[in-house]
């Protein structure tokens, strides 16, 4: 079991450093997986929405990174940021329908993977496996899982 597990870590983590390190929907980039994935898992809890200032704090980051990060997700289509009704100082930073898409798909195939690795019981009936998601069938995957007006 710890050879499968840690093979798929290993297949999980070259997807994102040789394979999509250059593609401009896959985000690669550590500290914005972390990001989405922190207001993805607020937004799914009806916890506090994410700030800045939180970023900051909680991956000691400068502010300079941390506006460039939530820039770069902004622009890319996958957080929004909305005023405070407390406070209108501070914006809110909360994930797009892309982002929600987009975690839950490849949580999805994360997920078959473990189940083909015979680690899971659990399979989602007609998602494609983290293995089978490479250069050549990503667009074929969002076309098919994903709406289309998020990856414009």
């Amino acid at each position: 079991m710890y050879k499968d597990m840690l093979n798929y870590s290993r297949q999980e983590l070259a997807l994102m450093v040789t394979q999509f390190q250059s593609d401009k929907n896959v985000i690669t980039d550590v500290h914005e997986r972390f990001v989405i994935y922190e207001a993805v898992h607020r937004y799914l809890n009806n916890h506090e929405s994410l700030t800045m200032k939180w970023i900051e704090q909680s991956l000691q980051l400068s502010f300079p990174k941390v506006y460039s990060a939530v820039n770069h997700l902004e622009k890319k289509g996958y957080l929004i940021r909305k005023p405070s009704t407390e406070d209108k100082r501070i914006r809110l930073l909360l994930p797009t329908n892309k982002a929600l898409d987009g975690v839950k798909l490849f949580e999805e195939m994360k997920l078959n993977e473990l189940h083909a690795l015979g680690i899971s019981q659990n399979k989602i009936k007609g998602i494609p496996r983290l293995k089978e998601f490479s250069e050549a069938t990503k667009l074929k995957i969002q076309e098919e899982f994903l709406s289309p007006e998020d990856w414009s």
